[in-house]
């Protein structure tokens, strides 16, 4: 297993982890019940702490592909920007959770006045940081960008690909 290995497996847990932790938090507050918010805030330390080895190991991950055949360096170019935005709005919300359960254990006011601005946050964090493994996704796996006739959507052939024409 290499750092692209890493990058690619760990990816997953951030984002799935971010997304998730936002549904249960937003059916947790609903709910009123402080054991399923719990639930969630740990699940966005948990997006928070995977981004990290995500994004350390993505200059690694580019490395391996950047000189493949088919790959987009502008598309390499713009998930290394939505990463760069995702990994702080993950980890502000990893921050601000944290932040949380100490704050509703020592019983501080200020408890009652983050739940909005975390859902908030986690809703923006989840967004960025799916938006950004799916431009990274778009890297390597032309099957997502490519429509039902082999082409791409994006400029009318498969990204290597040449017409049968030519």
């Amino acid at each position: 297993m290499n750092t692209a290995h890493v990058h690619l497996l760990l990816n997953h847990v951030s984002i799935l982890a971010a997304l998730f932790s936002a549904f249960v938090y937003a059916w947790g507050l609903l709910k009123k019940d402080n054991s399923i918010q719990l639930v969630a805030l740990v699940g966005f330390i948990v997006a928070a702490l995977a981004a990290i080895p995500v994004f350390l190991t993505g200059e690694d991950a580019e490395e391996l592909v950047e000189n493949m055949s088919g790959v987009s360096k502008s598309m390499i170019e713009e998930h290394e920007e939505t990463a760069n935005v995702a990994l702080w709005l993950v980890e502000m919300l990893g921050a601000a959770s944290l932040f949380q359960i100490f704050s509703k254990k020592l019983q501080w006011k200020l408890a009652t006045k983050m739940p909005l601005p975390i859902l908030l946050l986690a809703l923006i964090a989840a967004g960025s940081i799916g938006y950004t493994g799916y431009i990274g996704g778009k890297i390597h796996h032309t099957e997502i960008y490519r429509n039902v006739n082999g082409g791409s959507i994006e400029n009318g052939t498969g990204a290597g690909e040449q017409h049968k024409d030519d």
